[in-house]
């Protein structure tokens, strides 16, 4: 009837209705405009307004039928009342053609009904099973492929299928009749529990669907249990029967209806195995997948599946389905990886972080965007921020982590539907957005995708990290030609400012020295790159006037504020020349303080760069070694002391300590690059001077009026 009741609702063609009008003009033009030429006749014409009752009846049945005779007597009552008020004849056989007319069209009615009705049987056993009177495996998968497209929109869905335990046990001592009797009581069961949104179906023997549209796997578990408790419950007159069932919900790593199938065929394997009537869920815990290793989901070829589903229903939950049809990585697909959560609303980053947890992310919470500065000094694999956070704009660590992990994905939530506010999310460096509210499934399609990209990004590096040949020969060439042009920019700084001549050879003499009494492996510090990174770390000082650069005297706000600037721009000039990330964050953050009151981005503790904390120590020891243009240079051992005594506070105290085992040969690299002694105006020489920034904010090591070597708060690093 279901199917009936749609075919009554089908839409008169324009077509069928332009012609059903035609035929009612006809016997109207010839009753009112030829009634002498047509005489008796005439009224034959009338039965033209069968042709109506035929074409409404095809697409509407009865109802189309009664819209006819209303429209055709009506055509005929107002056509013979015009007629008698322009005092024509009326045909006697009229009456005689109506009375025809009404009975032509009853009878078409109800042929066209009787054919609608058996139309309508046959497409409801096309899509029904005879015995159960539930929906059939056709009529499932149907409709498992429209909410399986809906899922991929951000839509819940799960499926649960359910197997009768022992049916052929059962059949076989009762007999058929009693084994029909048996999938009946159960189909009336799935019908009585499943709301009127989803479907439950005959899958195949005694194999049923349940497919759950709005649902996750802990509602899919309360109604398969539903389900298992009724039948137990239910008393059938030969015995009692059993169902176990295997849950499954879409995940966005799924890639089709079959995948779904296959992890809820998954888990009906496992609940089978696991003593029979139970539910059990895929990935709770984590399916045993036999044969399919860490990683190998990318190499796995995916078998073209025989018919529909490549399984025969009775096979599911008797033997292991194949891996071949497994989901791609759909549960604990953050098994090992770390994400960062900055989220200052407690209930919200509590929802989020339990889902999280659930698919095996490991997550570190913080409310603030300093607390996340903090943590970033280890990497991640993905960082989720709010944009309007308490203490500044998630726009800002944004841009804090792509320079400090550019390969980390980064998702910016908001609550403000402002396409303004996506596009300098993303502009800041932003991977994706979402706006709230949001539903797990669209995080989980995010979440899927950032660590996609994250992999295809890392892999990419790796390849040209690892080009040989030409290739790597062209490489080199092209990088020597960027390099060359750096190192041009870093003399014409020294030309700005003699001072500053020898100063990045020998920050990065200490800081080799540095690097290998602190027993780093070059997976943590490549020396070639630490080089590099010490020999362009002052390469933003082009930026800073002239004035500034060379002025003896302190620096006033407004000019510190200047030099403060040169870390930045020295990354911005290097960074589209150089995919070098130890060089760009040395570059960036040397001038960083482990208590978090350096610039310019304010990091602290390990937040920042092992490399930027290690370059800091000895870019202070040259500075505080050379001569300035507004104090001379400090003695050695000064300089040793304030180093130590800074440590906690300016410095890494690990790395102070690595300072202090150092020490012996850092001496000797000083002593080596001052070998040709003072000039006469107590300078040094041109090429061997203790010269670093030129007081950058105006020089934290000076001299006060009794000679002694202090510190004032201009900045020096």
């Amino acid at each position: 009837m279901f199917a009936a009741e749609e075919h009554h609702h089908r839409a008169v063609p324009t077509r069928a209705l332009v012609l059903s009008l035609a035929a009612l003009a006809v016997p109207v033009v010839g009753a009112v405009a030829f009634p002498e030429v047509l005489g008796e006749l005439g009224a034959l014409l009338w039965l033209l307004a069968l042709v109506p009752a035929f074409l409404l009846a095809y697409y509407r049945g009865w109802r189309g039928v009664a819209t006819a005779l209303a429209l055709g007597m009506a055509t005929l009552s107002l056509t013979q009342v015009a007629v008698i008020l322009l005092d024509r004849q009326v045909p006697e056989i009229l009456l005689g053609v109506v009375v025809a007319y009404l009975g032509i069209s009853l009878g078409i009615g109800w042929v066209t009904e009787l054919l609608h009705r058996e139309r309508a049987t046959v497409e409801d056993l096309a899509l029904t099973d005879i015995l159960t009177r539930l929906p059939n495996r056709r009529h499932a998968r149907m409709a498992l492929e429209n909410e399986f497209g809906a899922a991929e929109r951000g839509r819940l869905l799960s499926v649960v299928l359910f197997d009768l335990d022992d049916f052929k046990a059962y059949n076989d001592r009762y007999g058929h009749a009693a084994g029909d009797q048996a999938l009946k009581a159960f189909g009336e069961i799935l019908t009585q529990t499943t709301r009127r949104m989803n479907l439950s179906a005959r899958f195949g023997g005694e194999e049923f669907l349940s497919i759950l549209s709005g649902s996750d796997t802990e509602g899919a578990m309360v109604f398969a249990e539903r389900v298992r408790d009724a039948l137990r419950q239910y008393r059938l007159p030969h015995g009692p029967l059993t169902v176990s069932a295997g849950v499954a919900a879409y995940h966005p790593s799924m890639r089709s209806p079959d995948e779904l199938l296959g992890a809820a065929d998954h888990a009906l394997y496992r609940a089978k195995s696991e003593g029979r009537n139970c539910v059990r869920a895929f990935g709770r815990p984590v399916d045993d997948v036999p044969g399919k290793e860490e990683g190998q989901d990318e190499g796995i070829k995916k078998e073209e599946p025989e018919g529909e589903y490549p399984r025969p229903p009775d096979e599911m939950g008797r033997s292991a389905p194949p891996t071949t049809l497994l989901p791609h990585k759909i549960t604990q697909f953050g098994q090992g990886k770390r994400v960062l959560l900055v989220e200052d609303e407690p209930p919200v980053r509590t929802l989020i972080s339990t889902y999280l947890n659930r698919e095996g992310f490991h997550v570190t919470e913080v409310g603030d965007v300093r607390q996340a500065v903090k943590a970033l000094a280890r990497e991640f694999d993905v960082v989720i921020t709010d944009i309007r956070l308490p203490d500044s704009s998630g726009n800002e660590l944004v841009g804090v982590v792509k320079s400090r992990w550019p390969h980390t994905q980064v998702i910016v939530i908001t609550g403000h539907r402002d396409a303004q506010i996506a596009a300098e999310a993303l502009n800041a460096g932003a991977d994706r957005y979402l706006f709230k509210p949001f539903g797990m499934p669209e995080l989980q399609s995010h979440l899927s995708d950032a660590l996609v990209r994250r992999s295809r990004s890392l892999r990419d590096r790796a390849e040209r990290i690892q080009l040989d040949g030409e290739a790597k020969k062209r490489a080199e060439e092209a990088r020597e030609a960027i390099l060359k042009g750096a190192r041009a920019l870093v003399k014409a700084v020294e030309v700005r400012d003699p001072y500053t001549r020898g100063h990045s050879r020998r920050v990065g003499a200490y800081s080799l020295i540095l690097a290998e009494h602190g027993g780093f492996d070059e997976e943590e510090l490549d020396r070639e790159a630490l080089r590099l990174a010490c020999e362009l770390h002052d390469v933003g000082k082009i930026g800073i006037p002239d004035a500034i650069l060379n002025k003896a005297a302190p620096l006033s706000a407004n000019e510190f504020v200047e030099v403060k600037h040169h870390p930045k721009v020295g990354r911005s000039i290097l960074e589209p020349l150089l995919g070098d990330d130890l060089v760009l964050s040395v570059t960036q953050w040397h001038h960083e303080r482990w208590d978090g009151t350096g610039y310019p981005d304010g990091l602290a503790g390990d937040s920042i760069p092992l490399a930027a904390r290690l370059v800091a120590v000895a870019d202070t020891l040259d500075a505080m070694t050379s001569t300035r243009a507004y104090r001379p240079a400090v003695p050695w051992e000064d300089a040793v002391a304030t180093i130590e005594e800074l440590a906690g506070a300016q410095f890494d105290p690990e790395m102070v300590a690595t300072f202090r085992k150092a020490l012996p040969d850092l001496d000797d690299a000083f002593r080596e690059a001052g070998r040709n002694g003072p000039t006469e105006d107590g300078r040094g020489s041109r090429e061997n001077e203790w010269i670093d920034e030129p007081r950058v904010g105006g020089g934290r090591w000076a001299t006060d009026h009794d000679g002694q070597g202090t510190h004032d708060e201009r900045g020096e690093s």
